[in-house]
């Protein structure tokens, strides 16, 4: 294939998994109430204002350069739909894990970004979209 069909591919798998993610949220809210769906929601939109807060912060203080390496917003803006499958959706969480993987493999084939970057990035932003995520599921069962 040429770099242009794989660069196409790699290209298709956040709107792909966006596309999956809404389609389990309106099922989840039809299973579950609009109280779920929304907090399912909520954690998606915590999640993508912390990585873009950290870009920002990046941007800024320039951290990534500091140690030869690029702060991977292809890999954080997936890691916020694969957070939400790994937290709501335990019978696709193991084909999102592995969907994770190969397109960080085509990432790193098309040098969008390397396997340090994509490796720093998810260390960096995971812990914080799990706890989102996790954080707006508990929400749903408590009273406010």
């Amino acid at each position: 294939m040429t770099f242009e069909q794989w660069a196409f591919i790699t290209d298709l798998y956040t709107p792909m998994i966006v596309i999956i993610c809404v389609i389990s949220m309106v099922k989840l809210e039809r299973e579950q109430g609009m109280r779920s769906g929304l907090f399912s929601l909520s954690g998606v939109l915590l999640s993508m204002a912390f990585i873009y807060a950290v870009m920002f912060v990046d941007n800024t203080l320039e951290i990534w350069p500091a140690f030869n390496l690029d702060y991977s917003t292809h890999t954080a803006i997936a890691l916020v739909f694969i957070g939400y499958f790994i937290v709501y959706t335990p019978k696709l969480r193991g084909v999102m894990v592995f969907s994770i993987v190969g397109y960080a493999l085509l990432m790193i084939h098309q040098k969008y970004h390397t396997l340090s970057d994509i490796i720093s990035t998810t260390i960096i932003v995971m812990p914080v979209i799990l706890l989102c995520q996790y954080k707006c599921k508990l929400a749903v069962n408590t009273k406010c």
